[in-house]
């Protein structure tokens, strides 16, 4: 699905401020995708706490959050989070875009 510049930056700006990272890659959904799951993996390792705590503020369906659990690899459940992550926040940024005009 393609999404609207405004889109991504919207859902991009947010991910940077709940991650509280510098810089996250608003153009291309596949970098994005790419370096969320990079630092999904590392709060798999070093702060699983935190990591629940922005699955539940981004407000991701906990039963997705758990099929993604399932997965043997920690790079795959860090995919997996990273795209039900980006899925979500580009929803609520398309309503948010949809309602504010």
């Amino acid at each position: 699905m393609q999404y609207s510049p405004a889109i991504l930056t919207s859902a991009t700006n947010h991910l940077q401020k709940v991650f509280e990272v510098d810089s996250l890659p608003a153009k291309d959904l596949e970098t994005l995708h790419y370096r969320l799951a990079h630092l999904i993996q590392k709060l798999l390792y070093s702060d699983f706490n935190r990591l629940l705590h922005i699955l539940y503020r981004i407000d991701v369906d906990e039963r997705k959050v758990k099929e993604a659990m399932m997965a043997e690899e920690p790079e795959i459940i860090a995919e997996r989070i990273s795209r039900l992550i980006i899925k979500r926040e580009l929803q609520k940024a398309e309503i948010r875009f949809r309602y504010s005009q």
